[in-house]
């Protein structure tokens, strides 16, 4: 995952913001939550603007479009192909047998729990839409929700991404010490790769 961040943190600096966009598009539009750092790629890209890397407008707006687009197609995804990719078996297969039950009584009954907030709980944020759509919930009810969930957790990463680039102090009060030492880690990557970036472009002018 350290190494896949990495990687994604070079593109980012070479390209911009549009890396922030299928980053989190992809998270939960093909079921790849797990392997793609989502929540980490914005936090980091909400501290390079800090930075002057990118304007801020644009990370969020790369963060809100993409997650929206991302939680729209998965849930059309598992609306219509959900359940045949379901009864092939594997892991969305096995979740799904275990969980139906619960997952098409909870989207009936407790839509703000299971769209809006299951956006900041990063495996469940993956599942959420494909589940949604296989339970057969109505598309404006999940669009509503969902568009919901998005602004929050959207604008909510932005801010604490940008607000580490402030002030150390605001993240270990928001987060507490261990979490704020996850996100210091993680800026420390972004330093290595700016770094390693900048050691390329010498040694090409050289």
């Amino acid at each position: 995952m350290d190494s896949l961040l990495g990687e994604i943190l070079e593109v980012l600096i070479r390209i911009g913001p549009i890396v922030v966009f299928v980053v989190t598009m992809t998270e939960t539009a093909l079921f790849i939550g797990l392997l793609v750092p989502a929540e980490a790629t914005v936090l980091c890209a909400a501290f390079l603007a800090d930075l002057g890397y990118f304007e801020l407008e644009h990370v969020l707006a790369a963060t809100l479009l993409g997650g929206f687009a991302g939680d729209q197609i998965g849930y059309a995804l598992g609306r219509f192909a959900g359940r045949g990719v379901a009864a092939r078996g594997g892991r969305l297969g096995r979740l799904w047998a275990q969980h139906e039950p619960r997952a098409i009584a909870l989207f009936a009954r407790r839509t703000i729990v299971s769209v809006s907030l299951a956006r900041f709980i990063s495996f469940v944020r993956t599942l959420m839409p494909w589940f949604a759509g296989m339970s057969g919930m109505s598309w404006p009810r999940f669009l509503l929700y969902d568009a919901l969930g998005v602004l929050g957790w959207g604008i909510g990463s932005v801010a604490l991404g940008y607000a580490a680039g402030r002030s150390w102090e605001a993240v270990a009060g928001t987060l507490g010490a261990v979490s704020a030492t996850i996100i210091g880690a993680l800026f420390l990557i972004i330093g290595l790769a700016v770094w390693r970036r900048s050691r390329r472009r010498a040694t090409e002018r050289a």
